[in-house]
């Protein structure tokens, strides 16, 4: 029996149920599992030195980072099969490369 792959909308709704599933698990182990500050030498750089209501964000994926889907026995994701899809990118683009960090985690991680 052959099975047929999810639609996108399901696929992104089973994302957004792990991501808010994450938040509850968070939420419950409260903030007693962390330390409030952490001492980091930031060069000057603070909160403070950002105008008043800047917003700051930052987000990020494996697909978006680590590229490579066809190297060292790392098979393909979900990701790496639906945005194949033709035409769901301009130009058909996909995350094959990515930002290579699995070529360049040397440059970005080790110290020279």
């Amino acid at each position: 029996m052959r099975r047929t792959p999810l639609p996108p909308f399901v696929l992104m709704l089973l994302i957004c149920l792990v991501y808010i599933t994450c938040v509850v698990v968070a939420a419950e182990i409260g903030s007693d599992a962390w330390p409030e500050t952490v001492d980091l030498d930031s060069g000057g750089l603070s909160r403070e030195t950002f105008p008043k209501g800047f917003v700051f964000g930052t987000a990020t994926s494996a697909y978006q980072v680590e590229g490579m889907a066809n190297k060292d026995g790392r098979g393909p994701s979900i990701w790496d099969v639906f945005i194949k899809t033709p035409g769901l990118e301009p130009n058909n683009a996909t995350g094959d490369v990515a930002v290579d960090q699995y070529h360049r985690y040397k440059v970005d991680f080790l110290p020279d």
